[in-house]
Formats: structure tokens, C-alpha cells, sequence
């Protein structure tokens, strides 16, 4: 099984959604003080990854094949569905985790963030600017109204840094849509 998701991350499509995004999260859930379940979603939320909106549920699937002898197996697939909208249940711990190390990234030094938005982008070839614009704008107005991360340590030494970030984004976005 290890050796099938090694495979599946290093992709040659995957640009941000490859093995730096799942160490990031990793390390990430580590200081969040996630145990061995939460470690099995991150590794399985992006297993199936192609750019398209049912992803999430096909790594879920994914997952529930793989550990059908695990009794962590439900487990590890509703974490692995909290990652499509990242919005636990307030009393939701492992959710909670899963969820910020998935978003961990938003948080990062400026010019780290800007280049993984980059390889977000090189993730679409085939996607028009214009309609990468369009959808991105969508994306990052979503999330900056949400509540972005649901763990004390992620409200505390990420989230100003990821408000910055996409409010940055949104008006380097913004004038991209009015200069087209």
C-alpha cells in the first residue's frame, strides 16, 4: 500500500498536489499533535488527484479499499472527505487537525505561498487564464470567508499570515481580471 501512494503522489501531473504538499501537511499535523488515523487520511486525501471536483470522494474510496482490514478504515475516510470544504464539526478534534495541516500552506511566508499558487496554476494547463481568474477569485473569496483553521495553533501562527496571503492574492487577481 505504501509503495501504491508514493506512486499516486509522484504523478508527473502534480505540481502542488505532490510529495511536498503531503510532507508540508504531515509535518503540520505533527505539531497539531495528530496521531496515526489522521496521518492515514492526509496520505490518502489527495491519492486520487485530478484536478476535478470529485477527487476528495475517489481518494475516500481509495482509502476504504485499501484498509478494509483496519478498524481505523471509516475513520480515515470521513477525515480524508473533511479535506473537499475543510469545515469540521467545532467538537471535531481529529477533523480539526486533518483540515489545518491540509490548509497548513495558506500560512506561509509570502513568496513560499506565491509559489505554491504557481503550481496550483501549472496543475491547469489546459484551463484559459480567464477562466482561471474567474475560478480562483471564487476560491479565495471562499475562503477568506471561512473560518480558515480550526486549531488553536492554527488560529495562532497561521492564520494572520494565510488572511494576508489570499487578500493579497484577491487584488493581485483582481487586477489580472481587469487588465484581460
Amino acid at each position: 500500500m505504501g509503495e501504491e501512494l508514493l506512486r499516486r503522489w509522484a504523478e508527473p501531473h502534480r505540481v502542488y498536489h505532490g510529495p511536498s504538499h503531503l510532507v508540508e501537511a504531515l509535518n503540520a499535523l505533527a505539531l497539531l499533535g495528530g496521531g496515526r488515523t489522521e496521518a492515514l487520511a492526509l496520505w490518502f486525501h489527495d491519492a486520487v488527484f485530478t484536478g476535478g471536483p470529485d477527487d476528495e470522494a475517489a481518494s475516500a474510496a481509495l482509502a476504504r479499499a485499501r484498509l478494509t482490514a483496519d478498524p481505523e478504515a471509516l475513520e480515515v475516510t470521513r477525515l480524508v472527505l473533511i479535506t473537499r470544504e475543510h469545515r469540521p464539526d467545532p467538537t471535531d478534534g481529529p477533523g480539526a487537525r486533518v483540515a489545518d495541516a491540509d490548509l497548513w500552506n495558506l500560512g506561509a511566508e509570502p513568496e513560499r505561498y506565491r509559489v505554491s499558487v504557481a503550481a496550483l496554476r501549472a496543475e491547469q494547463p489546459g484551463v484559459p487564464d480567464e477562466s482561471w481568474v474567474l475560478t480562483r477569485t471564487e476560491r479565495v473569496r471562499n475562503l477568506l470567508s471561512s473560518r480558515l483553521f480550526h486549531t488553536p495553533l492554527g488560529r495562532s501562527e497561521r492564520l494572520p499570515r494565510a488572511r494576508a496571503n489570499l487578500a493579497t492574492e484577491l487584488a493581485q487577481l483582481a487586477r489580472s481580471a481587469s487588465a484581460g
